[in-house]
């Protein structure tokens, strides 16, 4: 389980780090007592509080691996077009390659996405640009190549869009920190939040990004996982709704503890008017614009 992992592994922020989220939840408590408690009211969000996950309407929308629906997942015409979309936030999934660089892909895996084959980390940066990410898409997008983080960050950077960003797998320090540079050199500590299942990766990120916006993904929704979320300080807990449906109540006990809930990926009407009713804060859809239709219409409705 996630609480055992955790304390077997070496975190030296852990002497310090309960204090945030404590400060956080009597900050909460503060804000919803003058508000009223209706969850579905923003000002109430635990997200306030947490940088690039701060929102301002009823459930922030996350295009789901950029305009998915439309263009070739994970590649820069599906995230140009997520950001012609005007979309609250694009999510990228990062895997190292062989020669350590961050490239946007979400399987371990390249069979099902490229024309190549075989672990994404089999490979070097030279290997995987001469691989078609796009032709399995349609014809129209034969030839888009895998891109870097850097890349897509360089994409990011002059739209209005923020970013949620997957570490997979096992990232060093070293790792951590040249993805966390090259965020820092474009200005986009309240624009990018990480998230990863691994939470070695988060406790690396509490570390040497403390200043940035974290999301632990879990398949596991217990007391003791939203103990490991509070000791980590991370900003929100995602999972699928499946998983936060095991108890409901500690999506308001994670609230009092400044932590956010996200929950993923959800396309359907009814799924939307579950996860509002459930006080979630992030829903990943591969219909962002359909959900901002959706999320429009309920403007006054609390």
């Amino acid at each position: 389980m996630i609480h055992r992992k955790l304390r077997t592994t070496p975190a030296p922020e852990r002497a310090f780090g309960w204090r945030t989220p404590l400060l956080s939840g009597v900050f909460v408590l503060a804000l919803t007592a003058a508000l009223g408690s209706n969850p579905f009211t923003a000002s109430a969000s635990a997200l306030q509080l947490h940088g690039a996950l701060h929102r301002s309407e009823t459930f922030g929308i996350i295009s789901h691996r950029g305009a998915a629906a439309l263009a070739p997942e994970n590649t820069l015409a599906a995230m140009r077009l997520a950001f012609e979309q005007g979309v609250d936030f694009v999510e990228a999934d990062l895997h190292l390659t062989a020669d350590g660089v961050p490239v946007l892909m979400h399987d371990p895996t390249l069979d099902r996405t490229t024309t190549g084959a075989g672990p994404v980390s089999a490979h070097s940066l030279e290997q995987l640009r001469a691989l078609d990410a796009g032709s399995w898409f349609g014809r129209d997008f034969a030839g888009e190549p895998i891109p870097t983080l850097e890349e897509f960050l360089d994409e990011l950077a002059p739209t209005n869009s923020r970013a949620l960003i997957e570490l997979k797998g096992s990232w060093s320090d070293e790792q951590v920190a040249g993805a966390v540079d090259m965020l820092r050199a474009r200005y986009l500590v309240d624009r990018v939040a990480f998230e990863s299942f691994e939470l070695e990766n988060l406790e690396r990120l509490a570390v040497l990004a403390p200043e940035y916006a974290r999301v632990m993904l879990t398949r596991e929704w217990d007391q003791p996982t939203l103990d490991t979320a509070a000791a980590l300080n991370v900003s929100a807990i995602g999972a699928r709704s499946k998983v936060f449906e095991a108890d409901l109540g500690l999506v308001e006990a994670a609230r009092v503890l400044g932590i956010g809930t996200m929950v993923y990926t959800l396309n359907t009407e009814q799924q939307w008017r579950q996860a509002r009713s459930q006080g979630i804060d992030l829903v990943i859809t591969d219909d962002p614009v359909a959900l901002e239709t959706w999320r429009e219409n309920l403007s006054g409705d609390v």
